[in-house]
């Protein structure tokens, strides 16, 4: 809609589909962060907790860690690729809708 007629998007989305829209925005990413930050505060670091470098990534923030992290590492990435291709294939298919 905001492609082919922009001038009339106001018109043709109600105020209720923007507000279901952004709340699914707010709600996705909410999650997204909830679940790595919880993943970082119930890591047992035994390496101290310096990191050297300025963002707290969380690749780095893994290393730190004294229990095997491989599958909290694997199941945060397999979550955040299927997020992404989520919404990838939502804008794919808003597009065909064109």
């Amino acid at each position: 809609v905001a492609i082919c007629q922009p001038l009339h998007y106001g018109t043709l989305l109600g105020s209720r589909a923007c507000v279901h829209m952004a709340a699914a925005a707010w709600a996705s990413g909410f999650l997204y962060a909830v679940l790595h930050t919880a993943n970082t505060f119930s890591l047992p670091l035994c390496q101290g907790n310096a990191v050297g470098q300025f963002f707290c990534e969380i690749p780095q923030i893994l290393k730190l860690s004294c229990s095997r992290s491989y599958l909290r590492e694997v199941g945060l990435l397999g979550l955040s690729a299927c997020l992404a291709f989520g919404c990838f294939v939502f804008i794919v298919f808003s597009y065909v809708q064109i």
